[in-house]
């Protein structure tokens, strides 16, 4: 089973494609891509004002354990890998519980913030199905709605550079598993005292199956059905004083399994991140 290579894939396998992207999104800097033309990239203070233009920023230590198998072998890596699951894990969830808890009216009063999995799993396929269709199909109008503006520049131009008449049809056969969460994650936006970042990871194994059109007839050989797990992370901003969503849910990206590998570089990201913050102050 292809593990994060999607058909459509939003990760760090679309990396070589999104390369070849960034010489197109530069020559159509001026004209043409819709998302740069009207309007700049998100930022944080543009965050502040209005919370639909929040960059999506993928929460350091986003942590999708990997299967048994890409485990360290000896002992000391070993431990220290399992320290940063169990650190990492029990930061969020504490995190996410206070932030509930802090949503409570009163002591005997239903928290505002709820954090059931199943709603939010199901958010998530939905997005997931509709960005699938909507890449197949070349509908960059509906894509724009349903992935952040980072996200959508890269996957716009690929739509873009399709021949022209070339359309496709994708379609989810099955789950081969129930999609689970793998990571769940709220955080405070930096420079603000009232706006959270809330993220979710959800793990998708499913079936899925591509065809691609030329002028109402199927290109041969454009068939493609995989077994494919992604790891779809989704996000939107929330109000910590009245604990509504304050833009709709978005898909971020998907990421690969936190490997030992990954999980040290994310460590010197993390480093950076945190002395920076220490000078910013």
């Amino acid at each position: 089973m292809a593990v994060g290579r999607a058909l459509f894939s939003t990760s760090e396998n679309r990396a070589a494609a999104n390369r070849r992207s960034n010489a197109t999104i530069r020559k159509h800097s001026g004209h043409s891509i819709r998302q740069t033309n009207k309007q700049p990239a998100p930022s944080l203070e543009k965050a502040k004002m209005d919370p639909s233009k929040a960059p999506a920023i993928l929460l350091p230590e986003t942590f999708v354990v990997p299967p048994l198998s890409r485990f360290p072998k000896q002992f000391k890596p070993l431990m220290s890998y399992l320290w940063g699951i169990i650190r990492v894990k029990t930061v969020d969830f504490l995190l996410s519980r206070q932030y509930r808890f802090s949503s409570m009216p009163g002591w005997r009063q239903k928290p505002l913030l709820s954090l059931k999995k199943a709603p939010l799993i199901a958010q998530t396929k939905a997005l997931h199905r509709q960005m699938n269709e909507a890449i197949a199909s070349g509908d960059a109008e509906m894509l724009e709605k349903i992935v952040d503006p980072y996200l959508y520049v890269p996957l716009a131009v690929n739509i873009e550079q399709r021949p022209k008449g070339r359309t496709g049809t994708w379609e989810l056969v099955r789950y081969n598993k129930e999609p689970r969460v793998v990571s769940h994650k709220i955080f405070p936006l930096q420079g603000t005292k009232d706006k959270l970042l809330w993220q979710v990871t959800v793990s998708i194994a499913s079936r899925q199956r591509v065809v691609q059109h030329e002028r109402g007839k199927v290109v041969p050989g454009s068939e493609k059905e995989l077994d494919l797990v992604e790891n779809v992370v989704i996000g939107t901003m929330v109000s910590n004083e009245t604990w509504a969503t304050l833009n709709g849910w978005r898909i971020i990206s998907t990421v690969q399994p936190m490997t030992p590998e990954k999980w040290e570089r994310e460590q010197e990201t993390v480093t950076l991140l945190a002395e920076a913050g220490a000078r910013s102050n």
